[in-house]
């Protein structure tokens, strides 16, 4: 390609092919991308005449790199191909609304600490022990499960100031959420309204939530996050038929136990 003549519209077309920060580059600054980009053509051709791309490891790795791409290519190209009407996107909705639904709760953190700081104010609350911290949570379930009202019982136990300050509420949970330890969202969405949760061992502490009501997300706002849920599941699907179609047969078992050799 090198002496190539570029058309304006092939410039473009290569602008938009590129991941966004190289492309954004491009835009920012056409002339100094575009010279950098005349040295590279020359560079790689220097290395194909100098036979650079037929040696290894160069050529695994063009190779490799190569494939990655192209199978990549052709994933994006299964999961954009399909159909997905609007039909399909609501049937979807209503069989997984409770995927779009978020739990509204309140909770109560009662925190331990095995060894209390130096310095310690001697009027001030002496800390709690493991122990006495889940005594005292399972007494706030108790208490709790036969009618005791719940921010009371949050105002008179919690140690977590942002919650406490609010009646006990906590920001809303969905399912995705991945900013949340596995057995705390378990806990919750095994909870129907008005029940409370067992006491939940953390680090520092132990947290008791109280399910207060499930709402879910209006189909209209999560519509996008549908066709894409049903484009993943759909590509997934085809994933694992597509991957009963291949087969690999190792003649030398011996070798797949080989280590790698020492540098």
């Amino acid at each position: 390609m090198a002496g190539k003549a570029w058309k304006k519209s092939e410039l473009e077309r290569l602008a938009q092919s590129l991941p966004t920060p190289i492309a954004q580059n491009y835009y920012r600054d056409k002339r100094a991308f575009l010279e950098n980009f005349a040295l590279m053509i020359q560079l790689a051709s220097m290395a194909e005449s100098e036979g650079l791309d037929k040696q290894d490891p160069y050529f695994f790795r063009l190779y490799y790199n190569r494939l990655a791409y192209l199978a990549q290519v052709s994933l994006n190209y299964q999961n954009n191909k399909g159909q997905i009407t609007s039909d399909d996107q609501k049937k979807y909705y209503e069989a997984h609304k409770a995927d779009y639904s978020s739990a509204q709760v309140k909770a109560i953190y009662i925190g331990f600490s095995g060894t209390p700081a130096a310095g310690t104010d001697p009027a001030a609350k002496k800390p709690l022990t493991s122990a006495e911290a889940e005594k005292t949570a399972w007494t706030i379930v108790q208490k709790a499960r036969v009618g005791t009202d719940f921010v009371e019982l949050v105002q008179k136990y919690s140690d977590d100031p942002d919650s406490k300050a609010k009646g006990g509420d906590y920001p809303p949970i969905k399912p995705s959420d991945t900013n949340l330890p596995p057995q705390i969202k378990s806990a919750i969405f095994a909870l129907k309204p008005g029940q409370v949760s067992d006491p939940i061992s953390q680090t520092n502490g132990f947290w008791v939530f109280r399910m207060t009501e499930f709402v879910a997300t209006p189909y209209d706002a999560v519509r996008d996050d549908v066709y894409r849920a049903i484009q993943n599941l759909r590509l997934s699907q085809w994933m694992e038929n597509f991957k009963k179609s291949v087969t690999v047969e190792f003649k030398d078992q011996s070798y797949l136990d080989e280590k790698s050799p020492a540098k």
